[in-house]
């Protein structure tokens, strides 16, 4: 019976120590995935809305139709992006759709019911684009030889084509940018628009079709970890020859693994600082927004280790504090002294 004690306790310690660690990384992942208003803090505080169109104007690169092309990386092209879509029109439609997304895995909703209506959006950048054009145009004198007019780039070129006006300049633009293809050629975007690659169903009710009751589970394992943990821990110290040595091997097991969560969450701070500044994807702005993403992610899971690691450590030192003051104040004597009052020498006889 002891032999199987002592293999259970060998068993169940390092359960216990797996169950610590889970409990407090499931909580983390879980505090931060679940909540959407700490993911709207995240996205807003990384700055992507500042860089974002900019970014896909220089991914997407020209917009080209049968009349002709417009080049998106051109300034008055970007300025006239950041007019139209404004960081403060991309985090309210991110927002609502964020608050969709969530309303959709908490099972709310069968697909999420989100609508982005970019139309009136394009045609006004549209028209501050073609508008742009039609100005720099007017203060361009005429050629004196032939233009190619599909390759005719009006703010790079050094003179206006014979018999072009500034108002045809603009006029093509406009249609350009509307009827060709490059950026935002579906300007409507909704949950069943959303496909996946060689499918015509959505992919919220394909590919995705099991995240939403996987996501609801996800959500009670921090409570389950606990349980098991408190579960694992109670089974340890009744495992134990007594009790208090049972409490004691718990108490500090908790107190060094709550030492070690604290180094750790010290730790991946520092390889965050040294670590992030290195990722790259060959686009200044998008790298910024991309580091203080990732940055901002690690800090709220590492701000939960230093919880969870603070409070293991208190916990265990209570612990073991507790046990160390009951046993100096007991009025019990300890067995090695129960002994010499129970031991009586043995009595000569006379003779």
């Amino acid at each position: 019976m002891n032999f199987v004690r002592k293999a259970l306790l060998v068993i169940l310690t390092p359960i216990f120590v797996t169950l610590l660690f889970a409990t407090a990384f499931d909580t983390g992942v879980v505090r931060v995935a679940t909540h959407p208003a700490t993911v709207k803090k995240i996205v807003a505080d990384s700055g992507v809305y500042n860089n974002i169109i900019p970014s896909l104007l220089k991914q997407a690169g020209s917009v080209n139709s049968q009349t002709g092309s417009v080049e998106l990386t051109n300034p008055a092209v970007q300025s006239a992006a950041k007019t139209t879509f404004s960081p403060q029109f991309l985090q309210t439609t991110t927002n609502s759709t964020i608050d969709s997304i969530y309303a959709w895995l908490d099972g709310k909703t069968t697909v999420p019911n989100f609508k982005i209506d970019l139309t009136s959006q394009k045609q006004q950048f549209a028209e501050l684009v073609a508008q742009a054009a039609g100005t720099q145009a007017t203060s361009l004198p005429a050629c004196t030889t032939p233009v190619d007019m599909s390759s005719y780039n009006v703010f790079t070129a050094n003179c206006l084509p014979a018999g072009t006006t500034a108002s045809d300049v603009s006029g093509g633009t406009l249609n350009t940018l509307l009827s060709g293809k490059g950026f935002l050629d579906n300007p409507v975007i909704t949950a069943d628009t959303v496909k996946a690659s060689g499918s015509n169903q959505s992919v919220f009710t394909d590919k995705l079709k099991n995240v939403p009751p996987n996501y609801r589970r996800a959500k009670q394992t921090p409570l389950i970890l606990a349980l098991l943990t408190l579960l694992v821990g109670t089974a340890i110290v009744f495992l134990c020859s007594t009790r208090r040595k049972g409490l004691r091997h718990v108490a500090i097991t908790v107190a060094a693994i709550g030492i070690f969560m604290l180094l750790f969450a010290w730790g991946l701070n520092e390889a965050v600082s040294k670590e992030v500044p290195k990722v790259s994807f060959n686009n200044a702005a998008f790298d910024t927004n991309v580091r203080a993403l990732v940055t901002d992610l690690a800090q709220a899971i590492d701000k939960n280790y230093w919880w969870f690691g603070g409070v293991y450590t208190a916990l265990g030192i209570a612990g073991i504090g507790g046990i160390w003051y009951t046993k100096k104040g007991s009025a019990h004597p300890t067995e090695h002294e129960a002994d010499k009052k129970t031991f009586q020498p043995p009595v000569k006889s006379k003779v």
